[in-house]
């Protein structure tokens, strides 16, 4: 029911930060339904919502926001944006999907229906941080290139 609360301050204008309460799962559902709502509250409030869960791993790769906003519009994520559903599964990685005390890595199969009706596959990967800012809070590390379903790579 928590994770219901979180995604719903977020349509409130508000974006929801990082914090160690929010399961992995809930990471992940409130970045897709921000994207899936990217422009519901201003231009871009989901991108900068899925910002705000990106690991600092992440950002140091995609760079500052008007990079990672660029890569989102450009043509191998813009699918992500204003989708019309998804469904997140818990994933086929190392940790299944599974937490324990000492697991710091989750993989979650993301399942979307694009605006066209496309149904398409991703990997996402969150991590919990092990120090600074965002000490013990998961956030996202990885998402792999959406791809049509059926389709491995």
């Amino acid at each position: 029911m928590m994770g219901w609360l979180v995604c719903a301050s977020a349509f409130a204008g508000d974006l929801v930060m990082p914090d160690p309460s929010i399961a992995p799962a809930e990471v992940v559902a409130i970045q897709l339904m921000g994207l899936k709502n990217n422009d519901l509250v201003e231009t871009d409030f989901g991108i900068r919502q899925t910002w705000n869960f990106a690991h600092p791993k992440n950002r140091n790769f995609t760079g500052p926001f008007p990079r990672f906003a660029q890569m989102l519009k450009g043509p191998g994520y813009s699918v992500l944006l204003n989708h019309k559903s998804h469904e997140v599964r818990n994933g086929s990685g190392a940790s299944k999907g599974k937490t324990s005390d000492e697991e710091t890595r989750r993989q979650f199969d993301v399942f979307m229906e694009t605006a066209k009706g496309d149904i398409l596959y991703l990997s996402w990967i969150v991590q919990k941080v092990a120090t600074g800012q965002f000490k013990d809070c998961w956030m996202t590390v990885s998402v792999s290139a959406p791809r049509p379903l059926g389709q491995s790579g």
